[in-house]
């Protein structure tokens, strides 16, 4: 019940569209309740009577109500579903808005496919809960005391009798709640692993292909789909054991009143007229009683996407703004690790005692074996992740005492697995300024040697370079990451192994591109290629999460520790090739 409570919260900022709807659903409950006595007038009046005066008004009667409830279920229908819309949409932009400020911890404990199950598959169910579940349940709780109320004046006795399997009826919800709902959930979970598996493969499919893999992919996702169909089925028939029998007890309960009304009018305690109006009460007795145990499913499918909705919405960031958060305007760019411990979630310690200091402007470079905590540091100074002990400083200021976003406007990362966006050049070097003039962003590509080739480009900026970048090479999509890095402006720049992946012409490219644009910048440099960093003012040297050595190329090149050793063995591994 905690979750449907909280579903009709977030229904809170619709309330106009809802009373609206109530109004009409109103209405239509009094309009059904005028039929049925127009034709007992016409049974008792004409039919009995024998008397024809009065049977075109009463036709006319009928037909101008059956009328005004057409008109009533248009209007209802396009409010309802409307709001439906509505509230899907709200909901998917309020997800998503919470899902860009969770922690990268979130998206690497919970897979892509899962998280997309939840934005879409999940709260498109919510849709029958509102067009369907909510207002319908009104009117038909309207409905049901009407109709009692009717009953209980044409005969207290007959109304008795039209109790007698609601009893039977409710012990039946019952059960069915009990077995319906983690069914429901159930089902839920194994369409998010549908979801989770199909775009795991759909990303992957190089690699399928590749390796040949495509009937084992085949036949772990028909695994993963027949367990969504079993689960299915499963619900289904609950809903088909219990939905036949409910309406078996109503049809039951119809018959009753049948014979016992049969016999009153032979009796002649009841007129015909009477008992025609009773039975046609029966259905709007026994109709909103059938559609309330119906809408129960909705309610319990809403239950079973909502809890999985909430399970997103309540997660909350590991890394949050301070209350007192400091607006870092301007920075001048001087890093202090200071006593730097950290592990992911709960898992053993990758940073042991980190202490270095990067001065304004200065280029610093981390170097080591795969492992050794390179990036992790990369990502505490982007306050990816909070220090499990010791602080990060930038110009003095703890970055936990700084705004998160103002801290990141000063900050642009180069990753060496680029990722870009399916659209245009242009769009992928603006990216993170939306507002750039075109003189901004040919100069940034140029200082990231990129506007040559972009302009041989079909339709050059305005070129679509597909998913992930796909119709570009390896150095294309680096230089191209590297103008949406440069047209920012950072005050520190963050290379992450940015030439690893690349061949020598295009290294040699995005080299000449990184020392123009490392000039007047600090810049931390993760390097694999040991060449490219020669140059930098400062080496520090990572083993095991441990800082072994720092100082520049010659210094630690003569000291023959970790850093010469790297470098000797990618020496002859160059000679080799």
């Amino acid at each position: 019940m905690a979750i449907l409570k909280r579903l009709f919260g977030y229904l809170g900022p619709y309330w106009k569209v809802l009373t609206a709807t109530a109004l009409l659903l109103l209405l239509r409950t009094g309009l059904n309740l005028v039929p049925p006595l127009i034709q007992r007038a016409i049974v008792d009046d004409v039919i009995e009577a024998g008397d024809l005066a009065h049977l075109m008004r009463l036709i006319l009667a009928l037909v101008g109500v059956y009328a005004i409830l057409h008109l009533t279920d248009f209007g209802d229908n396009v409010l309802r579903h409307t709001l439906g819309q509505r509230f899907i949409l709200d909901l998917r932009v309020r997800i998503y808005n919470h899902l860009q400020r969770l922690s990268l911890s979130f998206f690497e404990s919970t897979s892509t496919g899962e998280i997309m199950s939840r934005v879409t598959n999940d709260v498109n169910a919510l849709e029958s809960f509102v067009t369907h579940g909510v207002p319908l349940t009104v009117v038909d709780l309207m409905r049901l005391i009407a109709a009692s109320i009717v009953l209980l004046t044409l005969n207290w006795r007959l109304a008795l009798v039209v109790l007698i399997p609601l009893p039977l009826m409710a012990i039946g919800l019952r059960i069915f709640n009990e077995r319906s709902r983690p069914i429901y959930r159930v089902v839920r979970d194994r369409l998010g692993d549908i979801n989770a598996r199909l775009q795991d493969n759909l990303a992957g499919i190089r690699v399928i292909q590749a390796f040949e893999q495509e009937e084992n992919e085949l036949r772990v996702f028909r695994g993963v789909s027949e367990e969504y169909y079993y689960q299915s089925v499963r619900a289904i028939r609950t809903w088909s054991t219990f939905f036949p029998a409910l309406h078996f007890l109503t049809a039951v309960g119809g018959a009753l009143v049948l014979g016992f009304g049969a016999r009153s009018v032979v009796d002649g305690v009841i007129t015909l007229g009477t008992l025609v109006a009773f039975l046609a009460y029966i259905a709007s007795f026994y109709e909103p009683l059938r559609r309330l145990t119906e809408i129960d499913n909705t309610f319990q499918q809403a239950i079973a996407a909502g809890e999985r909705i909430f399970e997103v919405l309540d997660e909350e960031s590991e890394i949050q703004n301070a209350p007192d958060a400091i607006d870092l305007t301007e920075t001048r760019g001087e890093v202090q690790f200071e006593d730097v411990h950290f592990r992911y979630g709960k898992g053993d310690e990758v940073l042991h005692d980190i202490d270095f200091h990067i001065a304004p402007g200065e280029v610093v470079a981390l170097v080591g074996p795969s492992g050794a905590g390179k990036t992790s540091i990369a990502n505490l100074l982007c306050r990816f992740y909070d220090p499990g002990h010791g602080r990060i400083l930038l110009d003095g200021h703890d970055l936990r005492d700084l705004d998160l976003k103002s801290l990141r406007q000063h900050i642009a990362v180069v990753l060496q697995d680029t990722f870009l966006f399916n659209t245009t050049v242009r769009e992928n070097i603006c990216y993170g300024k939306p507002d750039a003039s075109e003189e901004e962003m040919v100069t940034a590509a140029k200082a990231a040697n990129a506007h040559e080739f972009i302009a041989e480009m079909p339709k050059g900026y305005d070129t679509e370079i597909g998913e992930r970048g796909v119709r570009l090479s390896g150095g294309q999509k680096q230089r191209l990451a590297l103008a949406r890095a440069i047209i920012t402006n950072p005050r520190i720049l963050i290379l992450d192994e940015a030439t690893s992946s690349v061949d020598a012409e295009a290294e040699f490219l995005i080299q000449q591109a990184l020392e123009k644009v490392m000039k007047g910048r600090t810049a931390l440099v993760i390097a694999h290629r040991l060449s490219t960093i020669r140059s930098a003012d400062k080496i520090i040297a990572l083993e095991d999460g441990h800082i072994r050595e720092v100082g520049d190329h010659h210094e630690l090149i003569a000291r023959g520790g970790l850093y010469s050793q790297l470098y000797q063995r990618q020496l002859e591994l160059t000679e080799l090739e």
